[in-house]
């Protein structure tokens, strides 16, 4: 038999229902931001910007299996929501990025490591990838503090294979 690291299990037998939970991708351009406020609450994580727009992070919690980013302009209404935690953003962290071009791209990562001996610090973020929960890490130097590489690993199917 083989062995599920419990709080992933636990999240990935949710995950059916957690996709329904929060509708972030029906919201549109112009939507005033207090409408986002009254309907899903203060944003985890708010970067304010010189420009006077922020940049909001809305994980679908618990699981952070998806990560709403939604950029507020300086009038105050939306301008653009992502939902980042997919390859077409996974694609644009490259090597020599800083820690927050990493986060501006993928939001707040769902654990941080640190690894003395390498000098390393890596970011994770879980996203689904069917049948399996996948982890997309982003390796930084902990000197430099940018992108040494990045690495994908699908854990479910390593676990139940075996490999």
């Amino acid at each position: 038999m083989f062995s599920i690291h419990p709080r992933l299990a636990f999240a990935f037998g949710l995950l059916p229902l957690l996709l329904g939970c929060q509708n972030f991708a029906a919201i549109t351009p112009g939507t005033p931001s207090s409408a986002l406020i009254e309907r899903f609450g203060a944003p985890k994580v708010l970067s304010k910007n010189s420009d006077g727009s922020e940049l909001w992070e809305y994980p679908r919690t618990p699981s952070d299996y998806q990560k709403f980013l939604i950029d507020i302009g300086a009038d105050r209404k939306v301008a653009t929501v992502r939902q980042v935690l997919a390859d077409e953003y996974f694609l644009k962290v490259k090597v020599g990025m800083s820690r927050e071009d990493v986060r501006t791209i993928l939001g707040t990562p769902y654990e941080v490591a640190i690894f003395d001996l390498s000098g390393e610090e890596v970011w994770t973020w879980l996203y689904p990838d069917p049948p399996a929960v996948a982890l997309f890490n982003a390796h930084f130097d902990r000197a430099s503090g940018t992108v040494r590489r990045m690495s994908r690993f699908d854990y479910l199917d390593k676990v139940m294979t075996g490999e």
